[in-house]
């Protein structure tokens, strides 16, 4: 059977609709569990690590076989990177209180790596994407 470029786009939207109203599914069933039925974290986890690593893997994947994110420069990865540390820091100080800065490892830390591994990571699969693509075209 032979499909046209637009039964194949079609396909894959379709797929891409379902993929993302089962991640949404997924997400309310654990805060279901988490937060009415109150099962404990633990209890969970498995759930909440196949959800990771399906939201993580498609954009992943999208990015990288698509080639459709932007490559952000230093100037806007410096101003994302900022921009996500002081959200969290504000939104983690407002909800637990300052930290103790004794125990920096665990509450300063988290705070500050985070986003630089997010910026970090969402630049090189952006630019390795875009590579990708570019070579796909000149050859």
């Amino acid at each position: 059977m032979n499909f046209d470029e637009r039964s194949q786009q079609i396909a894959g939207q379709s797929a891409m609709i379902m993929l993302g109203l089962t991640q949404v599914a997924l997400g309310v069933v654990l805060l279901v569990r988490l937060y009415v039925l109150d099962q404990p974290d633990a209890e969970l986890r498995d759930l909440q690590w196949v959800l990771l690593g399906s939201i993580v893997g498609y954009f992943v994947l999208r990015s990288f076989l698509g080639g459709i994110m932007p490559v952000p420069t230093m100037k806007q990865a410096i101003i994302a990177y900022m921009g996500l540390t002081i959200f969290l820091f504000v939104v983690l100080s407002l909800w637990l209180g300052l930290p103790d800065l004794s125990d920096w490892t665990n509450n300063v830390l988290p705070a500050i790596l985070g986003p630089a591994i997010i910026v970090g990571g969402y630049w090189l699969i952006a630019a390795l994407g875009k590579r990708r693509v570019e070579r796909e075209i000149f050859d």
